[in-house]
């Protein structure tokens, strides 16, 4: 049985960060109305101090993201899904509390002000940009277990 884990080496990292990253960026995109227009903004003031920000990110929190999601895994490798972003979307609320909870872990070390206060102004948005992509995200990592 394989581990998420695997997703952490040399040849398979980049690629995984890029296209997390960029699953990032479009749901960033994707947010409409009174919130929507301060998670871009927000973001986008982000982008201003790196570019690369999401990336560096995404990177950071891998592997505590793969570690909590090696139970789902798993649980996966031995259930008859053969999608693990439908498997996952079946447990939506247990990842989004999970990825929450580990960008949670990871904002109490961010030392830019600015972006310390743009996170907890718009932690309460958090779920509800996440829950949407689950199945995309699941899907990302079972391309790169491949």
């Amino acid at each position: 049985m394989t581990d998420l884990s695997s997703l952490l080496t040399d040849n398979k990292r980049d690629a995984v960060v890029a296209d997390l990253a960029a699953l990032a960026d479009a749901a960033v995109g994707r947010q409409s109305g009174i919130s929507g227009t301060a998670i871009k903004a927000a973001v986008a003031a982000a982008k201003k101090i790196d570019a690369d920000i999401v990336a560096k990110g995404v990177n950071r929190m891998l592997p505590d993201v793969l570690g909590d999601l090696q139970p789902h895994w798993q649980a996966f490798q031995e259930d008859a899904e053969q999608d693990f972003g439908t498997f996952l979307a079946g447990r939506n609320d247990a990842v989004v509390d999970s990825l929450m909870a580990v960008a949670d872990r990871n904002a109490e070390s961010i030392t830019v002000a600015p972006l310390a206060k743009a996170y907890n102004s718009l932690r309460g948005k958090g779920a509800k940009v996440i829950s949407p992509e689950i199945p995309e995200f699941g899907r990302i990592l079972q391309k790169h277990m491949s």
